[in-house]
């Protein structure tokens, strides 16, 4: 478990200054402000405001399902590759995996920071929100988006999407770290997202989809909401300790 722990901290070491810890940010910014304008330029003059907590809950449930249906896939895509990225460059695993430390060690840091970037994009969302919120209010009064928001409320439905993404995360890393090709681990990551479109809005399938997983946590049945949690954490650490040993049995020249 140290050896993990220190993975991490060099995993933490090495993403100073990178893209994929801008990314955190980012992302989430990006959809914020893409719900946001796109409710700007729409006419609010023939309503009535909102009550002003339920406007925060359905400006919020706008931000966050297009969060959890689009952007997180490809987020989690992009940061298992920029992640791997570190270490294909330059051929970096010959001298890593040739270092006095079980190989396994390597896959589970990768793993675990990457789904330490989900959570910090997911905190960055749940923080930006009410300043997407205050802008929107600004500019469309009718919108009902004035005041403190309910952040706890917005906070619970977006943090069940982070362990629903577990599953998901671990296959992308062992994509990102099986091929040294950006192209490989980014065009498998947007391929399952684009299925995930059709898959997910299944009710037969979706839930037990690993791209539609942080979706059906959000805006699914109720009822699946337990099925879907203990899928992605029991499915996902199995998943986790299969790409560990199979990351161990890795020859350090490919």
């Amino acid at each position: 478990m140290n050896l993990v722990f220190r993975g991490i901290r060099a995993e933490g070491l090495k993403l100073k200054n990178t893209l994929a810890l801008r990314m955190a940010v980012i992302a989430p910014g990006l959809v914020v402000a893409l719900m946001s304008l796109q409710l700007m330029v729409m006419d609010h003059s023939k309503r009535s405001p909102a009550p002003m907590e339920a406007a925060w809950l359905t400006y919020a449930e706008g931000v966050i399902g297009l969060w959890t249906f689009l952007m997180l896939p490809l987020y989690i895509t992009l940061q298992a590759s920029l992640l791997a990225g570190l270490e294909h460059q330059n051929r970096q695993w010959k001298y890593l995996l040739a270092l006095p430390v079980p190989r396994h060690s390597h896959f589970t840091s990768k793993a675990l920071v990457l789904m330490l970037m989900v959570l910090l994009a997911t905190l960055s969302l749940i923080l930006l929100i009410p300043f997407g919120g205050w802008l929107l209010g600004a500019v469309q009064p009718n919108s009902g988006l004035a005041g403190w928001p309910p952040l706890w409320a917005i906070a619970k439905p977006a943090l069940a999407t982070v362990p629903a993404c577990l599953l998901m995360a671990m296959v992308q890393t062992w994509v990102a770290l099986r091929w040294s090709s950006f192209t490989v681990a980014v065009s498998i990551g947007m391929s399952a997202t684009v299925a995930g479109f059709l898959i997910g809005q299944s009710e037969r399938f979706g839930h037990w989809y690993p791209w539609s997983m942080p979706l059906w946590t959000m805006a699914g049945d109720a009822r699946f909401l337990p099925l879907v949690l203990a899928s992605s954490l029991g499915l996902g650490l199995l998943a986790l300790a299969l790409g560990a040993w199979l990351f161990s049995r890795r020859d350090p020249e490919s």
